[in-house]
């Protein structure tokens, strides 16, 4: 009854709420389970805000039970299916199991982000609230419509004691009336800064968006003594229109406050009070920033023709500790409204003391990092990305950052202005409704490639624009927005105009192969650059929009795509890119509570579209020059060893296999060797993915091929065995160049995966003596919607990985006298894991750094399997862990050495 009664409040309480009965797919009584909890696409409001997705579409939720227990749980859209379902409710969730057909399922809505579930499984309680709401059976998996009056009294069914009505309750005269109110204990507004601002350089940036909205045109930020945990300070100061005493009292001291959300409601008044500035910061959390950094605070804020205030705050006032006891001995519970905050007006200015001086103060001490280099060198980067490095609109906002005592750790951080004309590819488009209404686009080699011009493709739809008799044909017959529907069709659709607005996008994107790299003088400042800057970012008016364009933050899924076409598409790394939106046009996009993106309704997927058609189009034309560049002075034949190796054994062969049909077929698998060799070179050895530890097992093929060559030119009497190896050969290499065949993922066997790798590196195996333990031939047929190739690419490389340090520890460390290699399938209620352990050396430097690019424990590597396998799975929706032993039961021989997971989801 409690859970009914809770049922009937929540869906009363709450905006939008839905209901059904479960049927028997969604709690395996069929035999055939199906994933989640199926929502009628009628209901699709309960889940997705806007318009009904017309692509792939997820988000994470909280749904809290009546038990307490909280689930994170998926909304997903598939387009494959046309259907919504709600997944992921977490082990031993036993309210969606066969027991459970026939429950009434209701779900609702707190707020975009948060969802009370409830499940009535007996009859009476079902019919109870059913009746409640004037519902019944036949409108079930629907939205609930609230009427104003209830349609039945809960006294009926409530114990005597329960003096429950629809309206205000009665009291009787022995009755005693006790009027309450929340109240929030004091420690939790340091607890609330240290949960919505993730980091220190988040921190600084939404104290900076104060000052941005403030419409300062100057912040200086000092740090200093950062070795003295007691003299270290940080400082804050801009010359903004400052605060009065009336403003922090009632705005700065008020949390969650609305005073800027109230400016935004009217378009009007949509703007900052002198350099017409639109509002960054609404959620009214900003000031916990400096909560984030230290715990004592003084802020001094003058506003022009007002009295100098100032206020201090300590925020260990507001904890509580074992000492805070009473005179009675009782424990003191300290809540928000006991702690009295000083605020002071000076008539006479002590800070801001020249003429006309205004602006915000902001001094922050005994401070609660540890900081070194790299953190304070992120702050630099966070603010160097505050504004655009695209255009100078913003130029009256500049942040000067200094550390006082140690100003050489903010040595030779690249600018953009030093690194912008390395891009040899740059484009500028407008997108307008339904188009692209203006197209530029430059490919701009180093003047050392003197053998390619440079070129210039425009297109407009301007009439009066003086381009508008030279647009490009190739640029004019894809500027017409289009995206792929849920039959993978391609169909056109359109941006809103009062919605979304204009969108500009502007970028510059780098070559990384070793041929224009050696132009470069300094390579290392490139690459930092782009590590930490590289990515597509979005901007209202020329202001971040946090976290797009973050390192791990590849939002419109380049890396995905450029998985099957390496050579075409570009990826996350190599793009600095800026997309650009007018604050007072783009109000359909709104930003989530903790200020990380865009709330995923139906205009931020158009959005998010029209920017991904416009790359794919960039993409097209620099196919063309790319290819130019690459052929006039990227690597020839001559100067590749497989090619050349085939070369010379092709040769030989005619000379010393006298039988003309065996020479015949063993040139012919040469020529396929040939050329599923270049599929691979082509596609990912010469990209700047380096992709999948390829420079290793390529170089092992030239290994055997040399070795055949041996064979062919030295030993006669092995020219019998010849065809046969070449054979194994072929098809080995074609194996390799699956990988990298656009085949895109399909439903696949994982035991097929496992054996089809192990297939591939048969021979290196018998070199390094080294046993497989098959321990996953047990876990029968277990299947996943997966890239076969790409995955198989993972196991090869991490085997590779294996043989290598096996080597070490049996040649150099002497820990062991045999090689294994294990390898297992876990079967888990919503994952399923490929195990690779071996009794090798482990991993001798960190797990987070190796599998970072360029990152290697090994003598001579090139530091990329490891990165390059952890992208991969990425894209596959899955992860690369590294587990601890005890999780698993492996062989206890294998403690010492290296363990790596393949995460799928289910």
């Amino acid at each position: 009854m409690e859970i009914l009664k809770k049922a009937i409040e929540a869906v009363k309480k709450n905006e939008k709420n839905f209901f059904k009965f479960l049927r028997p797919n969604e709690v395996g009584a069929t035999g055939s389970h199906q994933s989640g909890i199926l929502i009628s696409k009628a209901s699709h409001q309960i889940m997705f805000d806007g318009p009904s997705p017309k692509i792939k579409t997820e988000r994470t939720v909280n749904i809290t039970w009546p038990n307490g227990r909280i689930s994170d749980c998926h909304f997903k859209y598939y387009d494959s299916k046309n259907e919504f379902r709600i997944t992921n409710f977490g082990k031993n969730f036993d309210y969606l199991t066969p027991k459970s057909l026939g429950a009434l399922f209701i779900l609702s809505m707190l707020d975009y982000d948060n969802y009370e579930g409830y499940f009535l499984f007996e009859e009476d309680l079902i019919n109870q609230f059913l009746h409640e709401f004037g519902l019944s059976r036949n409108d079930d998996n629907g939205l609930i419509k609230k009427s104003t009056q209830t349609s039945f009294d809960l006294r009926e069914s409530l114990p005597p004691t329960m003096n429950i009505r629809n309206e205000k309750t009665e009291i009787l005269k022995e009755d005693k009336e006790i009027t309450a109110n929340f109240k929030s204990r004091a420690r939790l507004l340091p607890q609330l800064g240290d949960m919505l601002i993730k980091s220190e350089d988040v921190a600084f940036l939404e104290l900076l968006k104060n000052s941005y909205d403030a419409d300062a045109t100057k912040v200086t930020v000092l740090m200093d003594q950062l070795d003295s945990k007691d003299n270290s300070i940080i400082i804050i100061e801009d010359n903004g229109h400052g605060m009065d005493s009336e403003t922090i009292t009632d705005v700065w001291l008020e949390l969650g406050s609305d005073y800027k959300v109230n400016k935004a409601k009217q378009l009007k008044l949509k703007i900052t009070d002198e350099k017409q500035r639109m509002p960054i910061g609404e959620k009214g959390i900003g000031r916990l920033g400096v909560h984030k950094l230290g715990n004592e605070i003084e802020l001094i804020s003058k506003k022009i023709n007002k009295n100098e205030v100032h206020v201090k705050i300590n925020w260990g006032d507001f904890d509580e500790s074992e000492n805070d006891i009473d005179e009675e001995g009782n424990r003191i519970k300290k809540y928000i409204e006991d702690i009295e905050i000083s605020v002071i007006e000076k008539s006479t200015p002590r800070h801001f003391i020249k003429e006309e001086a205004h602006g915000t103060f902001i001094s922050i001490s005994s401070l609660k990092s540890n900081w070194n280099r790299a953190k304070i060198r992120d702050v630099q980067r966070t603010i160097t990305s505050l504004s655009s490095p695209f255009q100078n609109i913003n130029e009256e906002f500049k942040v000067d950052f200094k550390v006082m005592d140690k100003p050489a750790w903010l040595d030779n951080i690249i600018t953009w202005e030093n690194i912008k004309d390395l891009a040899l590819y740059q484009f500028d488009a407008t997108i307008e409704g339904s188009e692209i209404t203006k197209f530029n686009y430059n490919f701009i080699p180093f003047t050392v490639f003197e053998k390619v011009e440079k070129r210039n493709r425009k297109y407009t739809n301007d009439v009066d624009d003086e381009d508008f008799n030279k647009n490009d044909e190739l640029i004019l017959s894809h500027h017409t927005l289009k995206r792929r529907n849920d039959k993978n069709e391609k169909e056109t659709f359109s941006v809103s105009k009062d919605s979304v607005g204009k969108i500009r996008v502007k970028g510059y994107v780098f070559d990384l192969e070793s041929y224009v790299l050696n132009e470069v003088l300094d390579k290392k400042g490139l690459k930092e650059y782009l590590k930490s800057n590289s990515g597509v970012k979005v901007f209202r008016d020329d202001m971040r929009v946090y976290n797009y364009g973050e390192p791990d933050n590849d939002w419109l899924e380049l890396n995905l795509s450029r998985v099957n076409s390496p050579g075409e598409k570009i990826s996350n790394n190599i793009i600095v890119c800026g997309v650009f939106l007018d604050r007072k046009e783009s109000t359909g996009l709104k930003e989530k509570t903790n200020r990380e993106g865009f709330i995923e309704n139906q205009h931020f997927f158009d959005f998010k579209n029209a920017v991904t058609h416009t790359i794919e189009l960039f993409e097209i034309l620099r196919k063309s020059d790319k290819k130019l560049l690459r052929d006039k002075y990227g690597p020839t034949k001559k100067s590749e060893p497989v090619l050349s190796s085939i070369a010379k054994l092709q040769s030989l062969v005619v000379k010393k296999v006298k039988d003309p049909i065996v020479a015949d077929e063993i040139n012919n698998h040469l020529f396929e060797i040939e050329s599923n060799y270049k599929l691979m070179h082509d596609r990912l050895l010469k990209t700047s993915s380096a992709g999948l530890g390829l420079g290793i097992v390529l170089h092992e093929i030239e290994k055997v091929i040399q070795e055949l060559y041996e064979i062919v030119r030295n030993d006669s009497s092995m020219l019998k065995n010849v065809n046969s190896l070449v054979t194994r050969l072929s098809k080995l290499v074609n194996g390799y160049s699956e990988m990298f065949r656009k085949t895109g993922t399909k439903i696949v066997s994982l035991y097929d995966v496992i054996e089809d790798s192990l297939f591939s590196v048969e021979f290196r195996l018998r070199k390094h003596e080294t046993k497989i333990i098959k321990a996953y031939e047990t876990k029968g047929e277990i299947t996943l919607n997966i890239a076969k190739g790409l995955i198989e690419g993972i196991i090869i490389n991490l085997i590779d990985n294996s043989l290598y340090w096996l080597d070490v520890a049996l040649e150099e460390h002497k820990t062991i006298n045999e090689k294994f290699i294990f390898i297992d399938i876990i079967d888990n209620e919503n994952t399923v894991e490929i195990i690779i352990a071996d009794n090798g050396t482990g991993f001798l430097i960190p797990t987070d750094v190796a599998i970072e690019p360029m990152e290697t424990g090994k003598k001579a590597g090139l530091g990329l399997g490891l990165n390059i396998a952890h992208e991969i799975m990425l894209t596959q929706k899955g992860n690369l862990t590294f587990p601890d032993f005890d999780d698993y039961g492996i062989p206890n021989e294998y403690r010492k050495g290296a363990l790596v997971s393949l995460v799928f989801k289910k």
